[in-house]
């Protein structure tokens, strides 16, 4: 398989990049977790983050110039032993994707216009000011504003809760307060998610394109 690996000082073991594995060297068979991050074209984590500060070098451009991002990969997320690749154009197309990774149920957000990119487990937990009684999964659908013209709220087909996708959090409605746990997830060929994942299950169409 044909991927970046790591040496470490310490124990001069060597790690896979796509498993954040030990594959040979004294930690064989240990595993780094992998934190939520995004991964989005600079103009738009700039217009979200304004004051962001940006360690670089001499050979650094971080300069837009008009480079056009890749859409032929999938969302990759692995959840234990099961993994799931949603194709990228599949997934911004229907904007919410409610999905499972193996008996995981997990939902989507996908924006075609930043192309940032929301993975949550659908299993709500209750937050501070969240109610006591949950529903076990929940379904995601796009809804047009009464208050907004021309936005979209998300909301949830059992309880008709409004949901803030940035933070994973209910806003309004009888599960206000209710927090979604994020799932890690990374981007990749299709063929190279296959290459380190073949149990995969893979969701959407390689053809697809952004509409």
């Amino acid at each position: 398989m044909n991927a970046m690996t790591w040496w470490d000082w310490e124990t001069e073991s060597v790690w896979s990049q796509p498993w954040g594995a030990a594959v040979r060297g004294e930690l064989t068979g240990t595993r780094l977790t992998l934190l939520p991050y995004e991964l989005v074209p600079w103009r738009t984590w700039l217009d979200r983050h304004p004051g962001t500060k940006v360690l670089v070098d001499e050979r650094a451009d971080l300069k837009y110039r008009g480079r056009i991002a890749i859409d032929r990969f999938v969302i990759g997320v692995s959840i234990g032993e099961a993994a799931t690749g949603f194709y990228f154009a599949s997934a911004a197309n229907e904007g919410v994707v409610n999905g499972s990774v193996g008996d995981f149920p997990v939902v989507l957000f996908t924006d075609k216009e930043t192309r940032v990119i929301h993975v949550f487990l659908r299993s709500p937990r209750r937050g501070l000011s969240g109610p006591g009684d949950l529903p076990d999964v929940l379904t995601f659908e796009l809804t047009d504003s009464v208050e907004l013209a021309g936005t979209r709220d998300i909301r949830d087909v059992e309880t008709g809760s409004t949901w803030d996708i940035e933070r994973g959090i209910a806003t309004d409605g009888p599960l206000r307060g209710t927090l979604l746990q994020r799932a890690p997830y990374v981007s990749a060929y299709d063929w190279a998610w296959r290459d380190f994942n073949p149990h995969t299950a893979i969701w959407g169409d390689s053809s697809d394109e952004l509409d």
